[in-house]
């Protein structure tokens, strides 16, 4: 039916290693987006509405004044963080295709 695995090797055993570390640096980018994305665009226009945060220095007065620069901070740096996530998932799955030199089946 199916070979047995192959023994692993160093070689084997570095590509591992490495799978994990992408995707344990992905998984804290993918955090970092939502709540940068959460807070710039929920948290932030929901303090202003229920007046929490004085809207006269708001994103939507004519001089969006701090509170609308730092939305504009936080989005940028979330589209950076997303961009690396992005970059480190395709790195992640690039190397989980190593796997084939040592099982030959994707579903067990």
């Amino acid at each position: 039916m199916f070979e047995d695995a192959k023994p692993l090797t160093s070689a084997n055993w570095n590509d591992i290693h490495l799978w994990l570390t992408y995707f344990w640096i992905y998984v804290p980018l993918v955090l970092t987006f939502a709540l940068t994305m959460l807070t710039a665009h929920a948290i932030i226009p929901s303090l202003m509405i229920t007046g929490h945060m004085p809207a006269s220095i708001g994103p939507l007065s004519v001089n969006p004044g701090l509170i609308g620069r730092i939305r504009i901070m936080m989005t940028a740096f979330a589209g950076l963080v997303a961009l690396a996530a992005v970059i480190m998932m395709v790195l992640t799955v690039n190397k989980a295709l190593d796997v084939d030199k040592f099982w030959d089946r994707w579903l067990i």
